[in-house]
């Protein structure tokens, strides 16, 4: 092998190695490379620059006839320059292990905000929070307990101490840990890791991990919020320094009850009572609104409020249930209930919270939503809970009336979840996609489902890290048991349960084995949920649930095959199997051998959802993709096609895709798309999640025109990424036919593409229902929105005219815009125009841009406030920027966090302050960074220099 031959070879494993890095560096949003990993970043693209001038000389070389060239003097030295490249190449390579890791975590924040309770409780529960605060400010209190009853306020005044001003400014961290009922030493520790970016390894010893978190915190000045305390806590043993007047830590826990603040040896206890009449009445006028005044009903809210006996919980519930009812009748009715004597009280709830709770219950509309409350309670207490895993648990056990389909049980799902939400028997969450449930509501949802309840009975040993296996008596009674995350070890050889509608045993990483005849006696089993066990395999008893409608077995790592038992199910409607090692095959394997067997899937008649992501030989792939086609009745697949053609033959026979009835799917075609799923697998969660009909696809840089399944797959798709093509110039190409369903678009090393939107697509209104942009390593990307002519038209044509009308929709449903490695990019937004159309703009990430000088040309003129909406700003390694919005008039009323990293030397001004950012939390950057900023005004340095930084 030649000198050159050689270096080429070396070359193409530099440029490996950077492509797999910068994979990484994409996926991985959450985190910022070293700046070794920068510093090497940088060497790569030098020497890449080098090594293309090095081949178009070497290649002149060659064209000399017979190799005779006249300058043998240049020619040597062509040769030296070979065997030096050859040797730094070899050097970037040995360095490209970085052995200690390219990546590292942004550095935890100061302070993470809990959501803000009503401002109708605002008035006592500050007043409460001022008791607190006079409390720690006492250099003698390190420990202060906030105890009483459940439902009276006790978490509502820690959410207003964790979001106070005086606990960003005085502490390092604060630091949110919900403790519950069934906590442990390790659930602690995994808790407050996760808030330090401490990564914990699951084989690690407590006593290992509680070092890391004393390392962490060693030096730093913590408050640590504990919620809801059943039990002494030893601090020492998670991993917290000892909180005294030296460090100036303090610690601040919630209990239901005054002995748990003495065995933690509190130095000070603030009881929290219930609203006095006053406040009580306030706070319930003002939730059920105006009716409350109404003189045939006044009599009556008054003493409803009476009977909730000022508990802040109860007055919310009752303001949920009567709000604008105007019926005098109901109203005494809700009364007379309240009064009647309850029939039990659970222990540690007040009386007057259960009457209220339980009324509320009775009053829900229908059947359905009262099973589909009790069905809340199989999770653990303070559980986020995913609506769409739920609602499908409800329709596989036939919750809802008849059997719906797919899209129709969602439906139905969403709305009973809005009805126990606005009855205020279940909590929205941050992300809409899930829901919580109150711990006290829990409390009363598992005393009516106990053994002694009176509704039908469940098993719920959720989040209690146990060994011990309930006695046989209580699984036969059970007609739902819940084993989540309970650190079960074994099973019972063969649990007698006639009744047993749902099981769900995920999150159980020690169970390795399930007996082989456990399942023989589960004759109405419908649900089963085993993801995140290390089971290897199912046993053959599967085949004894024939009546099992959804089997679930997701982040099975070590699962290894499916037994041919599974087509047995005949009524299995819901199969889901991902993350496993039912990888590739050997080469060597008989069909009826491969870790899915031929035919299992198609032999299952009933078949609606499917998700398989595990990496599957490309015989295996092929197989199923024919059987998946073959299935008559499926809703929604998730799929990894591997080779196009294996998609397109699905597009061809399937019937529901033909007919519009596949209403969900995620379609993974081309080179290498499973690393969605293998390198962060939460990242195509959550965007499948919210874009449910998803499709990406890897070709070749090489490639022209999309495959016609790929477009045909694309023309029902909102969500879409591309990676490698060698054709498109503008993504606006592919047409609004194939781009007016999409929300979410990720392009990226599409080597030709010069724009996203040109100025045909922008009059067609291409992209009008986009939502989320990510681009990256688009080596000719010049612009994001073009309004110039195209080539060729502009010299025997008329200048362009004037920007299209505000009427042209094209991107005015943006919401978060990302820009990564785009070398030729000068600015992120090329007009005034541009600027205006994306004015829903609400998070803006911009990185290694080597090329970009600023936001929006200098003399680009912009009349009016723009990206009113804009809370994010994150800016990464962008050597050449200055301009950031300098000149432009801005609306940074919604701004919130600001993130500057890497080499970014030349920003030398912001443009915003605390006067016209009033929402700004924090600015985070290197410090010399920051230090060489240059400020008009000195003031408004001292005001940001005060925020989180």
């Amino acid at each position: 092998m030649s000198n050159w031959e050689a270096l080429c070879n070396k070359a193409s494993e530099l440029r490996i190695k950077k492509q797999d890095i910068e994979d990484k560096i994409e996926l991985e949003l959450q985190k910022t490379p070293t700046r070794e990993c920068d510093n090497w970043r940088k060497k790569v693209a030098e020497v890449e620059n080098k090594f293309e001038t090095l081949q178009q000389e070497f290649n002149v070389e060659k064209k000399c006839v017979w190799g005779l060239c006249p300058h043998i003097f240049a020619r040597i030295k062509l040769g030296e320059r070979v065997v030096n490249m050859d040797r730094e190449i070899g050097l970037l390579i040995e360095k490209s292990k970085f052995e200690n890791g390219f990546l590292i975590g942004s550095p935890p924040a100061r302070v993470e905000r809990r959501p803000e309770p009503p401002s109708t409780l605002s008035s006592f529960a500050h007043h409460t929070l001022d008791v607190v605060l006079n409390k720690l400010r006492d250099e003698s209190t390190q420990m202060v307990g906030i105890w009483g009853m459940g439902g009276v306020g006790k978490t509502t005044i820690l959410s207003l101490l964790n979001n106070s001003h005086e606990a960003e400014t005085y502490f390092d961290f604060v630091i949110w840990v919900t403790v519950s009922n069934s906590w442990s030493i390790r659930k602690l520790q995994n808790m407050v890791g996760a808030r330090l970016k401490i990564e914990i390894d699951a084989n690690e010893s407590n006593d290992t991990v509680a070092s890391k978190l004393l390392q962490r915190l060693e030096g730093k000045k913590y408050l640590l919020l504990l919620d809801d305390v059943w039990d002494e806590v030893d601090l020492s043993v998670v991993g917290f320094p000892n909180a005294n007047q030296q460090n100036g830590c303090k610690v601040v826990l919630t209990t239901r009850k005054r002995e748990v603040c003495r065995r933690m040896r509190t130095d000070a206890e603030v009881p929290v009572l219930v609203l006095p009449n006053k406040e009580a009445w306030e706070m319930f006028s003002s939730g059920v609104g105006h009716v409350a005044m109404l003189p045939t009903i006044k009599p009556y809210a008054q003493d409803i409020v009476a009977e909730c006996g000022g508990l802040p919980l109860a007055l919310k519930v009752v303001c949920s249930a009567l709000r604008k009812e105007e019926n005098m009748n109901i109203w005494r009715n809700f009364l007379r209930k309240l009064r009647s004597p309850a029939t039990s009280v659970i222990e540690d709830m007040n009386e007057n919270v259960f009457k209220v709770l339980k009324v509320s219950y009775d009053r829900l509309k229908n059947i359905q939503e009262k099973k589909c409350l009790l069905f809340c309670g199989l999770y653990p207490e303070d559980s986020i809970i995913e609506k769409s895993r739920l609602i499908g648990y409800w329709r596989a056990e036939r919750i809802f009336s008849g059997k719906l389909t797919l899209e129709h049980a969602l439906d139905e799902g969403e709305a009973i979840l809005q009805a126990l939400i606005d009855a205020s028997l279940l909590e929205k969450c941050i992300e809409d996609d899930s829901v919580k449930m109150h711990d006290v509501v829990r409390d009363l949802v598992l005393a009516m489902t106990s053994l002694q309840g009176e509704e039908p009975t469940h098993l719920v040993r959720a989040g209690i890290s146990s060994k011990m296996i309930p006695e046989e008596v209580e699984w036969k009674n059970a007609t739902r048991i819940s084993f989540i995350n309970h650190d079960l070890r074994s099973l019972p050889e063969s649990p007698d349960c006639p009744k047993l509608l749902t099981l769900l045993l995920q999150g159980n990483e020690n169970l390795e084995v399930i007996p082989e005849t456990f399942f023989s006696n589960m004759p109405s089993l419908r649900v089963l949920d085993l993801s995140r066990t290390h089971i290897k395999s199912l046993p053959t008893s599967i085949s004894k649930l024939d009546g099992l409608r959804e089997l679930v077995l997701l982040d099975c790592e070590n699962l290894e095959a499916l037994p041919k038992e599974i087509s047995a199910l005949k009524e299995l409607e819901v199969l889901y199997v991902g993350r496993s090692k039912l990888e590739i095959a050997s080469r060597g394997m008989k069909r009826e051998e491969l870790i899915i067997p031929v035919r299992m899937i198609c032999g299952i008649p009933h078949i609606e959802v499917i998700e398989l992501t595990s990496r599957l030989s490309d015989e295996s792939t092929e197989i199923i993709a024919k059987e998946l086609s073959n299935l008559g009745s499926l809703s929604s697949l998730l799929f990894d096609f591997r080779i196009v053609g294996n998609l397109q033959n699905f597009l061809q026979n399937s019937i529901p895709w033909k007919e519009r009835r596949l209403m969900q799917f995620v379609f993974l075609a081309g080179k290498c798309p499973h690393q969605l799923c293998e390198l962060e697998p939460w990242l195509l969660h959550a965007w499948s999640r919210k874009y449910n009909r998803f499709l990406a696809y890897e070709g070749e840089e090489r490639d022209s025109d999309l495959p016609l399944a790929i477009e045909d797959a694309l023309n029902r798709s909102n969500g879409f990424i591309l990676s490698g093509n060698g054709k498109l110039k503008a993504l606006s190409e592919l047409g609004t036919r194939n781009t007016d369903e999409l929300r979410f678009c990720r392009i990226r090393k599409c080597v030709a593409l010069e724009t996203i939107v040109n100025r045909n697509g922008l009059e067609m209104n291409a992209f009008s229902n986009l939502e989320y942009l990510i681009v990256g390593e688009l080596c000719n990307l010049k612009s994001i929105l073009c309004l110039e002519m195209e080539e060729g038209q502009s010299s025997s044509q008329p200048p362009p005219p004037p920007p299209p009308p505000l009427n042209v929709n094209s991107f005015t449903k943006i919401i978060q815009l990302d820009v990564w490695s785009c070398p030729l990019l000068e600015h992120i937004f090329s007009s005034g125009f541009m600027l205006q159309q994306m004015s829903n703009l609400k998070g803006l990430t911009v990185g290694y841009c080597w090329g970009l000088k600023g936001m929006i040309p200098e003399d680009e003129k912009v009349e009016y406030e723009a990206l009113p909406k804009l809370s994010f700003l994150y800016l990464k390694d962008l050597p050449e920027f200055v301009n950031l919005f300098e000149g432009v008039p801005m609306c940074w009323q919604s701004l919130d966090h600001v993130m500057i990293w890497g080499s970014t030397p030349k920003l030398r001004k912001l443009t915003f302050d605390t006067n016209n950012s009033p929402n700004l939390k924090g600015i985070k950057g290197y410090q010399e960074w920051w230090d060489a900023l240059e400020w008009d005004n000195h003031a408004a340095k001292l005001q940001l220099f005060k925020l989180e930084r």
